[in-house]
């Protein structure tokens, strides 16, 4: 085996064995934990119809789950979903968000190429760039979201290892301040309180029980 041959070999290998694609959480676990309306992440992974030129178009899904089958999502699609709330939040179409992709993905052929690390350094300006000259070609901007402010928000949440893995996330949800994580060393990846190993859900069962917060503190 050559050299070039060996190398593709260990980078599929490494791919096969990344902790960050096993299946671990349900759409709808998955959608509650970055924020979104489950309905959003669905059309995310499916795909959607929508009107226009007085016909119906078809936009492409943005994620493919770890799993097809079942439809699991693991930590890289949860991160990923992640930063796809941000155009989300900048109103920008569905459509327009998969032609950046794709352009995207004909640059540098990743298999999640918004947590790529070129992307971080490079190809996120490329993104802003296309998606801002597609909607000022299309609708006014006036009072639109700025995608580039709202992306670094997002990617500043995301914690990455020196292989460039996402393994850590602070949702954006209800967590201004960083208090929850979603960490992947920790209870696989459930939200937990920043530096601790407490469960976020152990908590909530307990207020729902009528426990006072203090007690709960």
């Amino acid at each position: 085996m050559g050299t070039h041959s060996f190398g593709i070999k260990r980078r599929k290998d490494r791919m096969k064995h990344d902790p960050t694609e096993i299946p671990l959480y349900s759409a709808r676990e998955a959608a509650r934990f970055v924020g979104v309306p489950p309905s959003t992440l669905q059309k995310w992974l499916h795909g959607r119809e929508y009107e226009a030129g007085g016909g119906t178009k078809w936009s492409k899904p943005l994620l493919s789950p770890a799993d097809p089958r079942t439809g699991r999502l693991s930590f890289a699609n949860l991160a990923e979903a992640h930063i796809l709330d941000a155009t989300r939040k900048a109103r920008i179409p569905m459509a327009d968000v998969r032609a950046a992709i794709d352009m995207l993905q004909r640059e540098h052929s990743y298999k999640h190429p918004l947590l790529s690390g070129r992307f971080y350094r490079i190809g996120k300006r490329m993104f802003v760039e296309y998606l801002n000259e597609i909607v000022s070609a299309s609708r006014p901007t006036e009072g639109q979201p700025q995608l580039g402010d709202l992306l670094e928000a997002y990617l500043e949440r995301i914690t990455r290892d020196d292989q460039d893995r996402p393994i850590r996330l602070f949702p954006m949800r209800y967590n201004e301040s960083k208090r929850v994580v979603l960490d992947f060393g920790i209870a696989a990846g459930q939200p937990v309180v920043t530096g601790t190993g407490i469960l976020v859900e152990c908590l909530r069962d307990l207020r729902d029980a009528g426990t006072s917060i203090p007690k709960i503190a």
